[in-house]
């Protein structure tokens, strides 16, 4: 009797272990009929020195279902592209965008003048009372996108090998940290995933005093997949199977939720999920969801899918839009072209122009460092030479404006490197050696800016920006 029990007892254990393994082998199956869905496209990224192949992530669903045209990514994709020296005059509810203005000039108002401003910008747009106005500041020099592609490659792979969908990858290493390994948050995440020490740990990284895993790429990737494979997704699974939504892990309001989880926690957002008590999912639970706070899910867990909408946006007009190849210097990309352009001299005179535009651009954004650049503008200059009689119109100006915004960057060898050359092409300009003098004052060395001012107020003794700067100076 006993061993006809024990027999019937493992009989029924058996069948339970075939019936949890095929259980089992049918989630496997659908996890990679899933990612075999997510587009993965490869291109040679030509960069000043080198030349890599690279994947990334090309989401169709993005334009297909319409998500780029909602007025809150379509916002953010604006202060991306900013600088840090404007803002956007915003409704917080829809991101409707008013105004540009200067954030100097905003900052030299008082509190009372902040606040009829935004009155009659209510008034304006016949807003209610209540209804809340953002100063948003660009972050130009946050997004710097061109330096995360490498990362997102690495990442691509590593999600890939632990069986987690790479679109994460790409949308989270585009809003953390972009091209940025250690930068640590005031609340201590750190590295291109912003992970939490304790999370990180517990997903397997070594974070101590003498190593911070976090900041080791394929270690912080191989972390937050495994953070997003055992908690972010499934938990959204669980809160959405509790509101009783069909869902599929490819949906692009699915992974923004995962998202949403992975940044504020998924206990917030199963209460904002609760709090909204949804009948369908797909971008009117999105958009309600942007509406929604929930204790910790505030403004900012509110802007993060967004961001990552805005994110993909950007990001693809400047990988997708090309055919095979992306180039990371617009200069170089217009002297490519050059040899095929079909034009008129004065024609080409205009677009060399721009393409001397497009390496000032890269220089100042940090793409090229000040010899490639130096090498490259005589390139073009010599082409320009030779439309004569049509010239290019140089100037001490052109340059020193761009030295000026090297010392907006805090790029100060690349500005002295600037006002150097324009020192040897206009000897006699007075802006050259006030631009010397400002960056020998930022740099700290006092003798060599004061020698500047002086120069400059000598050429024109009616220059303020010297007279200020000597005075400064000799206050210290």
């Amino acid at each position: 009797m006993i061993l006809k029990t024990i027999k019937k007892i493992t009989r029924i254990y058996f069948k339970l272990c075939l019936l949890t393994l095929f259980q089992v082998a049918n989630i496997c199956a659908f996890s990679q009929s899933d990612f075999s869905k997510v587009s993965v496209i490869e291109k040679y990224v030509v960069g000043y020195n080198e030349i890599s192949r690279m994947k990334f992530i090309n989401d169709s669903m993005l334009y297909a279902e319409g998500w780029h045209t909602l007025p809150q990514p379509k916002f953010w994709q604006q202060v991306m592209t900013l600088p840090p020296d404007s803002a956007i005059v915003n409704l917080a509810s829809s991101r409707q965008m008013f105004a540009r203005i200067s954030v100097k000039q905003w900052n030299s108002l008082s509190e009372v003048e902040h606040t009829l401003y935004k009155d009659s910008i209510r008034k304006a747009n016949n807003i209610t009372d209540s209804a809340t106005v953002f100063i948003t500041a660009g972050k130009k020099d946050f997004y710097e996108f061109k330096k995360v592609m490498p990362t997102i490659n690495k990442s691509i792979t590593v999600f890939k090998q632990n069986g987690v969908d790479p679109w994460y990858a790409q949308a989270i290493l585009l809003i953390e940290s972009p091209g940025k390994t250690s930068t640590k948050s005031g609340v201590g995440a750190n590295g291109p995933f912003q992970l939490m020490k304790d999370v990180a740990r517990h997903e397997g990284l070594i974070v101590n005093k003498k190593v911070d895993e976090r900041t080791d790429i394929e270690r912080s990737a191989y972390g937050a997949s495994r953070l997003i494979k055992t908690i972010c997704v499934p938990y959204v699974r669980k809160m959405l199977d509790s509101a009783h939504l069909q869902y599929n892990e490819t949906d692009l309001w699915f992974r923004l939720l995962v998202l949403h989880s992975y940044h504020a926690g998924a206990g917030n957002v199963a209460g904002v999920i609760r709090k909204i008590n949804p009948c369908d999912g797909g971008m009117p639970l999105i958009q309600e969801v942007w509406r929604t706070t929930y204790h910790g899910f505030q403004n900012a867990s509110q802007n993060y899918s967004q961001l990552a909408l805005a994110a993909f946006c950007n990001f693809d007009q400047m990988v997708m839009q090309q055919n095979d190849s992306v180039f990371l210097i617009e200069g170089d990309k217009m002297l490519n072209a050059y040899s095929i352009c079909k034009c008129a001299p004065y024609d080409k005179c205009s677009y060399l122009g721009n393409c001397i535009s497009k390496y000032e651009n890269d220089l100042v954004d940090g793409t090229i460092p000040f010899d490639y650049f130096f090498t490259k503008i005589k390139v073009v200059e010599a082409e320009l030479g030779g439309l004569s009689p049509l010239k290019y119109t140089f100037n001490d100006e052109r340059y020193n404006n761009i030295g000026f915004q090297l010392l907006k960057a805090k790029k100060m060898e690349e500005a002295y490197k600037v006002f150097k050359l324009n020192e040897t092409k206009y000897p006699d300009s007075w802006t050259v050696y006030h631009g010397l003098g400002e960056t020998y004052r930022l740099m700290g060395q006092k003798d060599l800016a004061l020698l500047n001012y002086k120069k400059s107020l000598k050429l024109n003794p009616n220059n303020e920006g010297s007279l200020r700067g000597i005075t400064r100076l000799s206050s210290k």
